[in-house]
């Protein structure tokens, strides 16, 4: 699920809107449009408008007298005599419903648009088909080869083993995709009895479709819940308990856990702020239907005219100042999801592992779509193509450090020296020396460059991971220290 930065995602001019309102207390009243202004007709006595002929004061003779209120009308916001003239395609139900919303509650967050784009229930991307593998519009790791679930493995039972080992552990793995991750780790880590009898797993997945799959991956073929959508808990061939849930708070709180969240959080959505400098002031861009004569799309995207009240309950994650037109993107939802997950560690132990592609720094650009393994226009038939973007792993860093708990992150570090340390080089030797054929082994090679070559998957995907201050994570020997940011905190 590899993709490049985008440089486009504001292309449009600011968004702006004028409101007049006429405010009125007669007791009767009507209007009129002609081609150059609006008159308004009125009774009352108790507006302050100067009457036209004030040499007659028709209060005096307690009558009501009809004003004549009239103001150009020529600068206000006209619809278009000719509008999608110039767009690629026609318009879709999905951009119609979408156009409906923003007639309806004005011009939507950027976080709102994910949030249908992605998840809705009857045009949402990943709901009613399968985006995974080389079918689907992109590859993540897990298909990519069998060695990185089988070293996410072995990190489950390393940490578990950091833990004491305790009697009962959850597996919580949040956007399981294909099931394939999973898979992997549950079948490389059967010859750990102790650990295999202690482990249940819950997948946290809100695709029907996606369900379906991981189902048919991972549970005995026998199993009822397969063919039943409404059957949430089923057995793998080995007797593990693993339950579907939609949301985390669905997982309980009460057991030890390891979190996974492998390219879930470049998922999860995004609000992008603006700096003004006509204003001073942070504003939001946001998305609005486009009904202009030129525009490509059905939509576009706008900037607020100031500060909205979430760019205001947000300051204090935004830098104070910024040139005009600086651009900063703050994924809220995976900041919540990570204080979550450190709030259920600091109660009932464990750790999490969060893989993603992005920088340990403040995001400013990344937003970006992939349709059939290429890049495509991110308002370009919204729903047909996925939508991420570059995970801020410092700010989840900073987020989980604020909750001042037993819980802790560390990290990040690179994809490809993260599968290093757990013994990635090992792993690919011994299978190797049982292959039969040349062509298993060199497809088994390119997966394991692709997963750790710099130039692939090693550098742009990272690491990060949560846990209680008490253990020291496999994995992250290489991490850096951050004692000036910790002070600061």
């Amino acid at each position: 699920m590899f993709r490049s930065i985008t440089q486009r995602v504001i292309r449009n001019n600011c968004y702006k809107q004028s409101t007049t309102i006429i405010t009125s207390k007669s007791s009767s009243s009507s209007s009129f449009i002609n081609n150059n202004s609006i008159s308004y007709t009125t009774t009352s006595n108790e507006n302050d408008i100067k009457d036209k002929n004030e040499e007659h004061d028709h209060r005096a003779k307690g009558k009501g007298r009809e004003l004549l209120l009239s103001f150009d009308k020529s600068g206000l916001a006209q619809f278009p005599k000719q509008v999608f003239k110039n767009r690629k395609y026609p318009i879709t139900d999905f951009e119609k419903y979408l156009q409906d919303i923003t007639k309806v509650r004005g011009p939507m967050s950027i976080d709102t648009f994910i949030k249908e784009v992605l998840t809705n229930p009857k045009y949402g991307y990943y709901m009613n088909k399968d985006v995974f593998g080389k079918g689907g519009d992109f590859i993540t790791a897990p298909e990519v080869s069998q060695l990185f679930g089988e070293m996410i493995g072995i990190w489950c039972v390393a940490t578990w083993e950091a833990m004491g080992k305790p009697k009962k552990l959850q597996i919580v793995e949040m956007g399981p995709g294909r099931g394939t991750l999973m898979k992997d780790i549950l079948r490389s880590t059967k010859v750990f009895k102790e650990f295999y009898d202690s482990i249940s797993v819950h997948l946290v997945e809100a695709s029907p479709t996606n369900k379906k799959t991981q189902k048919q991956n991972l549970l005995y073929f026998k199993d009822k819940a397969i063919n039943f959508d409404h059957k949430t808990i089923g057995e793998t061939p080995n007797g593990i308990k693993v339950t579907w849930v939609g949301k985390l708070e669905e997982v309980p709180t009460d057991i030890p856990t390891l979190f996974l969240a492998q390219e879930f959080f470049d998922a999860l959505p995004i609000h992008v702020f603006r700096f003004s400098r006509e204003k001073n002031d942070w504003c939001e861009v946001l998305v609005d239907e486009d009904i202009t004569e030129h525009g490509e799309y059905y939509l576009r995207f706008v900037q607020s005219k100031g500060p909205t009240l979430m760019t205001t309950a947000v300051k204090h994650l935004l830098p104070e100042f910024g040139l005009d037109g600086y651009q900063v993107e703050l994924g809220l939802a995976g900041l919540a999801i990570s204080q979550q997950i450190a709030n259920r560690i600091d109660k009932s132990g464990g750790a999490a592992l969060i893989i993603d592609y992005g920088y340990d720094k403040i995001v400013k650009s990344s937003l970006q779509a992939i349709r059939d393994h290429e890049f495509v226009d991110i308002l370009d038939k919204p729903g047909t193509a996925d939508l991420s973007v570059w995970v801020d792993f410092q700010t989840i860093r900073k987020t989980v450090k604020l909750l001042k708990n037993k819980s802790t992150a560390i990290g990040p570090v690179d994809q490809g020296i993260f599968l290093k340390e757990m013994g990635i080089e090992h792993r690919l030797a011994q299978i190797g020396r049982k292959l039969d054929s040349n062509e298993k082994f060199e497809e088994l090679v390119m997966g394991y460059k692709k997963l750790v070559d710099p130039k692939e998957m090693g550098t742009n995907y990272k690491v990060i991971t949560i846990c209680d201050k008490n253990i020291t994570p496999i994995g992250f020997s290489t991490s850096k220290t951050y004692d000036d940011e910790d002070l600061m905190i």
